[in-house]
């Protein structure tokens, strides 16, 4: 299946972060669209998300029809200045939790603990496999 995953920025009226999925089984297409209102996240940060997230993504699996859904894993996101060198964003992508530690530019902390909640209320559904992995930025 064909995955492709979108962050957008909105204008307009406060909303909380979400994530939206499009399936189509026929065509063998998947696109997850994280929403975010412009005041969450940056321009710059936008892409490099983006990016993290599609890397997320590879390493989930949907839980086969009818298994039992699995536990509910802690995600959160950590804003700091102290990344190594070239790096925007970093993951810790474990069994028993995810770990974005990310440049505090990119995305309000409000935004950050926002669709990390939501991620986390998702992931009954997914197995995981255990990562870790990051984002370099031209201006980290």
């Amino acid at each position: 299946m064909q995955l492709q995953i979108e962050v957008e920025r909105h204008t307009g009226l406060y909303f909380e972060p979400y994530i939206k999925d499009h399936i189509c089984m026929e065509e063998g297409r998947a696109t997850c669209v994280f929403h975010f209102h412009h005041n969450d996240i940056t321009q710059e940060g936008a892409p490099l998300f983006r990016e993290i997230f599609l890397q997320q993504a590879l390493r989930w699996k949907p839980r086969p029809e009818g298994a039992e859904r699995g536990p509910r894993i802690p995600i959160w996101m950590d804003l700091t200045d102290d990344l190594p060198d070239g790096y925007a964003i970093l993951v810790d992508d474990r069994d028993d939790h995810i770990r974005y530690v990310a440049r505090p530019g990119l995305i309000h902390p409000r935004g950050a603990e926002s669709i990390t909640r939501h991620q986390s209320e998702r992931s009954p559904d997914w197995w995981r496999l255990p990562a870790q992995y990051g984002v370099r930025s031209q201006t980290a």
